[in-house]
């Protein structure tokens, strides 16, 4: 019965009526989207204000880590020209140490030799890795003990006129009535004069 009377209401309303209704929900649904969207933009402008604000944020830490990473490089250079300069003072200190002949090193690698110690061979070779002012010095000889190894590399390495004193090797010597006896071979570097050009 209600909706009957509501058909007829509707029959009998003049058409701007209705048409005015209908024009009015529009408005009330426009009102209400353009609320959504002020809003919504409202809502994205704070959005990218965080945004901006976290940029800048990061852009702060990576200029003051630059200046961080600036001492560092600062340090390494620094530290680069003093390992060149320690090595140019090596250098010159090299060139200071007086160059020997030969035979004043072999003199001086027979008085080293502890007593019982017997020297095979001795190789100079001049100029190794073309330095022409170093020798490489190879000592072959036979010992009684290991003890008697051991006190000749000590007896090199403590003598100024050989520098990188090692032992090559050390082995039982196989000839000889001699027990324990061993045969060894050490090598050292010496600043030596080069021979003399024919």
């Amino acid at each position: 019965m209600q909706e009957g009377r509501n058909v007829r209401e509707l029959e009998f309303l003049p058409s701007e009526y209705l048409w005015a209704r209908f024009h009015r929900r529009v408005r009330f649904l426009r009102s209400w989207l353009l609320l959504v969207l002020a809003l919504a933009m409202v809502l994205w402008s704070l959005q990218v204000g965080f945004w901006v604000q976290d940029a800048q944020a990061e852009l702060a830490a990576l200029c003051g880590t630059e200046s961080v990473v600036d001492a560092d490089v600062a340090k390494v250079r620094m530290l680069r020209a003093e390992g060149q300069l320690y090595s140019r003072r090596i250098e010159a200190v090299a060139l200071l140490r007086p160059r020997v002949m030969a035979t004043d090193l072999l003199a001086a690698l027979a008085d080293l030799l502890p007593e019982g110690v017997v020297a095979d061979d001795v190789t100079v070779d001049h100029s190794p890795r073309g330095r022409p002012e170093q020798a490489r010095i190879r000592l072959a000889g036979v010992a009684p003990t290991e003890t008697a190894v051991a006190q000749v590399l000590a007896a090199m390495e403590a003598s100024p006129a050989f520098e990188g004193t090692v032992l090559v090797e050390s082995k039982p010597a196989v000839a000889g009535d001699r027990a324990g006896a061993r045969a060894f071979i050490v090598a050292a570097d010496a600043r030596i004069a080069p021979p003399a050009k024919e």
